[in-house]
């Protein structure tokens, strides 16, 4: 079967071509070319978050990505063999518009693994209802690297070990942070001021390029959102939730050396691939390269990246935790004792990383405005000595101060 879209083929290879789901339930979309590194994990990661199905738009992988994807019920594989140079965009704004009309989706790619402060506490179903009690139609979520100890193209850990667990340290040291209104797409609206758009990171510290690190993944779609509009890390006329959530990134499972090259020989990434062509100029020099730092730390989980202001909350997110937390006690009959005081101390601790996190906010806002500060008045001594060195050049007028006779 053959379904056009704006030009587009798009081949039904497996599973449901319709997926009916209520507005408090999450299908996931993925397009993908060449994914068997990951997707065991993938399916099973979004799956126990509660996702009630994954579409996997196969963009010609010649590995076992779609045999391994087929022996998942409640998963529908899909196939199209356009050129990803050309189509990328419009291929995943047709899974949006196919699925997700209407609905919440999550459009994200084989190697993101997506997550939201306090999944420990809100289920996927909470969460949603969250975000349609307030009108939302996108949450922003922010690409962490996941690396592993040692080297890249080496294996870490146990033969037993999934990657997750191989790949377990991140680092935020070198993040630039900056305007989200400014760097997110059109008529956005922004909720949260906390919420920024950031780029480098160690990718920048380890391979010397910059790339962006925020997307808008989770969108409800509806006929004004126009979402993955100029790059994944795009949308337009959204409402953008007041909170952000996570995209675990495993850029470096499996051979990345020999996926860098690829991407530059076949120029299909942004930019003809240019930060693959730095990736493959670093990892040609050092084969063995490995990301540790000084800076690096260990994830727990999403949780960690909250004092940091990786990802960031509100005061009516935690109050919906808080109240779901308490929802939660009830049904499970109640709470007795030291149960109580562990929920106070949870609830503590997450009025304490609000705080935090704002902190952390005015003090790097100040930072700024006093290295703004200091840039201007460097651009004014440049004029007073421009200024200067014009008036000392300048030959005396020997006319200048005669009266006319």
């Amino acid at each position: 079967m053959v379904v056009g879209l704006s030009g587009l083929e798009v081949e039904h290879v497996y599973g449901r071509e319709v997926v009916p789901y209520r507005e408090d339930e999450l299908l996931v979309v993925c397009l993908v070319r060449d994914g068997e590194p990951w997707i065991r994990s993938f399916v099973e990661h979004h799956f126990s978050m509660g996702a009630r199905h994954i579409v996997f738009l196969d963009n010609g992988s010649g590995d076992a990505t779609v045999s391994i994807a087929t022996t998942y019920d409640n998963v529908t594989v899909l196939r199209s063999t356009l050129p990803f140079k050309r189509y990328e965009l419009l291929l995943r704004q047709y899974l949006i518009a196919r699925f997700g009309k209407g609905r919440w989706s999550l459009c994200v790619d084989v190697d993101e693994l997506f997550d939201y402060p306090y999944s420990d506490v809100i289920g996927l179903e909470s969460l949603l209802g969250y975000l349609n009690s307030k009108s939302y139609t996108a949450v922003a979520a922010q690409m962490l690297d996941m690396f592993p100890e040692g080297p890249l193209a080496g294996r870490t850990g146990g033969a037993g070990n999934t990657f997750q667990e191989r790949h377990n340290l991140y680092d935020l040291s070198a993040l630039r942070r900056r305007d989200i209104e400014e760097h997110s797409g059109r008529n956005n609206v922004f909720d949260n001021p906390d919420i920024e758009c950031l780029a480098g990171g160690i990718r920048e510290t380890v391979f010397e390029v910059v790339p962006r690190l925020t997307k808008f993944p989770l969108v409800f779609s509806d006929a004004g959102v126009k979402p993955v509009e100029e790059s994944p890390h795009h949308i337009d006329n959204a409402r953008i939730a007041d909170f952000s959530g996570v995209l675990f990134h495993y850029k470096y499972v499996g051979h990345f050396h020999e996926q860098a090259a690829r991407a530059v020989r076949e120029e299909n990434h942004w930019n003809d691939s240019a930060q693959y062509k730095q990736y493959l100029e670093v990892l040609d020099k050092n084969p063995r390269l490995a990301m540790r730092q000084e800076t690096s730390k260990e994830i727990k989980g999403v949780n960690d990246l909250l004092e940091e202001q990786f990802v960031v909350v509100s005061d009516d997110y935690v109050s919906w935790v808080n109240a779901e937390e308490a929802r939660t006690a009830l049904a499970a009959g109640g709470q007795h004792g030291s149960s109580e005081v562990l929920t106070e101390l949870r609830r503590q601790d997450r009025a304490k990383s609000l705080r935090i996190q704002r902190l952390e906010k005015q003090v790097r806002d100040l930072g700024r405005q006093i290295e703004e500060s200091k840039r201007t008045q460097r651009r004014l001594r440049r004029r007073v000595r421009t200024l200067k060195q014009g008036v000392e050049s300048t030959p005396p007028n020997p006319e200048a101060g005669r009266g006319r006779v």
